[in-house]
């Protein structure tokens, strides 16, 4: 068996041999190696594994092996941070080291969700006419679609039925410099191949329901209950080839981002144009302050200017497979006021791309918004300024049964919304919200209760922060649907994360949810099922890297706890910590505990660190099932501390200490351990 230490991906100095391994240690005493603790189901056990088409390929072999997990979401992870804030620059293969962010970022998804999308990188540059490049590709874009020519929007208006068509874009173009003419022609054919791969991954959906898929979410705003059901949806997301959207997509994003510095040479012009075609229209604007509508645009390029966009922008449609907005500066709002309309870097049955480079912006909008994809891939990049981003849900790094991803480089920035954000993944779906730099607030509203959902009256239900879920369906109608793959990845600054129930880290029904902050003093709260937790067979993860750290979970079910067959892995690695429950009762269960024949650990690395929780706490562990389930899902909750001067108000746990939790027994396939040390360290496969 290959072990890779937590040391290489983290670079701690403890570890160093097999006898420093206090994680190994405490397995071996209660007969269990990496092998033999996680959920194995067995033939014997009926419908309890619960299989369906829309399991993560990896999945089950990460639960079956939970020592897997971290070494396993750090190279995620990775994949990501070498785009977010590494030097490509620094890559082995040539081809690698051209790939841009935003492809890389799209590209890693795609590899995350399990499709082998550009595994050794490309370089995609779209060939344009060497004469007229401009004008070429638009005028291309009626064969590609059968359109006659003057037969040629989206959205029939008049004014744009013209009968000569080359003679009239080239009216528009005369005062455009002959280079962004080039550069804007690279993009538009970028967009012309990336509809034909869109259009190949809606092959199999029929035409006539794509606006009924467009409209309906009762798949997934029914994940927990299961109460409704929509056999249109649920079979298009089975049909949906998603490998060819993912691609479409990389090649679209390295193609815009290769053209970018060419346009940023225009910053501050003032021409402009608007070309009607079969994809949607072709706009630029110039450096004035402008108010823009861009619901029909397959590309919209703004030149500068404290602007305003209103609507859908950047999102594409039923009618409008692909569309992009480049805004070049300016301090800019975005507004979107109509729930159900997809804006700001959204991909709904399509491609959408909404890229800022420069100002201090804000983005407001009410659903399937800010960097989401549902049957398709949606991005929003802002490369800097002191950023808000405001929405009520499906939002801010949001797939389902598709790759939705905000990538936010720097700044100072607020985020704000309600529920299924900030790193959402439904089934077949990753969500990704990225966080380069800054001291960033992460808000899922828990003061206005708005959505409520069954495990308290009292809080909102975020289901938000790197948060991946399915859709359970076995005391229902029986549709299960294993969740996608969520994740919040915060590199840098001085943090705030708030939100109620099931966020931060958290996964349920088959899903996965990831939190990652690298370094900062941060802030958490979080409800109920928050902070490095999982329910019913699901991976939630959550590492904090560098910085004291205050965290309060406010009821239950956190700080690493897994229940019912699951796994939840809360790891700190510096800083001087405060662990508090501040409106907890004697039912909790927190920092490190495993319920229902779940596997679950904490464990804080270094720094003076203080634990007030109340209930069970510090290594507990519950089975509900015995006999087989003892054997092949034993229940497991690791506490470690390693390292500092520790402080503990709690009926267990002393510095410099072990201890084996007071409730319950062992045996049974129970296992409970706390451990305070001086130094040493867990060793991970």
């Amino acid at each position: 068996m290959k072990i890779r230490l937590l040391i290489a991906l983290l670079a701690l100095p403890q570890l160093a041999s097999a006898q420093d391994d206090l994680l190994g240690a405490a397995l071996r005493s209660f007969g269990l190696d990496s092998s033999t603790v996680g959920y194995r189901p067995q033939p014997t056990w009926g419908p309890v594994p619960r299989s369906d088409p829309f399991r993560l390929p990896y999945f089950d072999g990460l639960l079956a092996r939970p020592l897997r997990i971290p070494n396993f979401t750090r190279e995620m992870l990775w994949r990501y941070n070498v785009w977010i804030s590494g030097d490509s620059a620094n890559f082995g293969t040539p081809t690698l080291a051209k790939m841009r962010p935003l492809a890389g970022l799209v590209m890693n998804s795609a590899r995350n969700l399990g499709h082998d999308i550009g595994r050794y990188g490309f370089d995609y540059s779209p060939e344009t006419a060497s004469t007229d490049p401009l004008v070429s590709v638009l005028l291309a874009l009626y064969g590609d679609r059968g359109r006659v020519r003057g037969d040629n929007i989206v959205y029939q208006l008049p004014t744009q039925d013209w009968s000569n068509n080359a003679a009239r874009m080239r009216e528009q173009l005369k005062d455009v410099p002959a280079e962004f003419q080039r550069s804007l022609a690279a993009i538009v054919e970028a967009i012309r191949e990336a509809a034909k791969w869109r259009d190949a991954s809606l092959g199999a959906i029929p035409r006539a329901q794509w606006r009924h898929i467009f409209e309906s979410t009762t798949l997934e705003e029914s994940q927990c209950d299961a109460h409704t059901f929509d056999q249109t949806v649920y079979d298009a997301a089975l049909a949906f080839d998603s490998r060819s959207a993912f691609y479409g997509a990389s090649l679209l994003a390295q193609a815009v981002e290769k053209e970018a510095p060419v346009l940023r040479k225009f910053a501050g012009r003032d021409f402009a144009f608007d070309i009607p075609t079969p994809l949607g229209r072709i706009v630029v604007r110039g450096s004035g302050k402008d108010a823009h509508y861009a619901q029909d645009c397959a590309l919209l390029v703004d030149l500068g200017g404290d602007d305003i966009y209103y609507g859908s922008v950047g999102a594409s449609n039923p009618d409008l497979p692909v569309s992009v907005a480049l805004d070049l500066g300016g301090d800019d709002r975005y507004i979107d006021a109509h729930h159900g309309l997809p804006s700001q870097g959204s991909g709904v049955l399509g491609i959408g791309m909404l890229l800022d480079l420069g100002g201090d912006d804000s983005y407001d909008a009410k659903t399937f918004s800010q960097g989401c994809g549902r049957f398709g891939v949606g991005v929003l990049y802002d490369e800097k300024g002191k950023d808000r981003y405001a929405s009520e849900g499906f939002s801010q790094g949001a797939g389902m049964y598709g790759i939705g991803i905000l990538f936010d480089r720097a700044g100072n920035d607020a985020y704000n919304t309600v529920y299924y954000a900030q790193g959402y993944g439904f089934s077949l779906g990753l969500g990704l919200l990225a966080d380069a730099d800054g001291n960033d607030s992460y808000i899922a509203d828990d003061v206005t209760l708005t959505h409520v959902g069954d495990e308290t009256p009292k809080h909102n239900e975020s289901d938000a922060q790197g948060y991946g879920a399915g859709r359970r369906g076995d005391h229902t109608d029986g549709h299960n649907m294993s969740g996608g793959l969520g994740i919040l990845n915060d590199l840098a600054g001085d943090d705030t994360y708030s939100a109620g129930v099931f966020a931060q880290g958290c996964g349920y029904w088959y899903g996965y949810g990831v939190l990652n902050d690298d370094r900062g003093d941060d802030t958490y709260r979080g409800v109920f099922f928050n902070l490095g937790a999982s329910a019913h067979f699901a991976i939630g993860t959550l590492f904090d890297n560098q910085g004291d750290d205050k965290t309060d979970l406010v009821m239950t079910l956190g700080l690493g706890t897994a229940h019912d067959a699951s796994a939840a892995f809360y790891i700190d690695l510096g800083g001087d910590d405060v662990y508090t429950m501040s409106a907890g009762d004697d039912r909790a269960c927190s920092l490190g505990s495993g319920i229902n024949n779940s596997f679950a650990l904490f464990a804080n690395i270094r720094g003076n660190d203080t634990y007030a929780p109340v209930g069970n706490a510090l290594g507990y562990a519950t089975s509900r099932q015995r006999g087989d389930w003892s054997i092949y899902a034993p229940g497991s909750g690791l506490f470690f501390d390693i390292g500092g001067i520790d402080t503990y108000t709690y009926r267990v746990g002393k510095d410099n200490s072990s201890w084996r939790s007071v409730e319950g027994k062992d045996g049974g396939g129970v296992n409970m351990l706390g451990r305070d040390a001086e130094q040493g360290g867990v060793k991970f496969e």
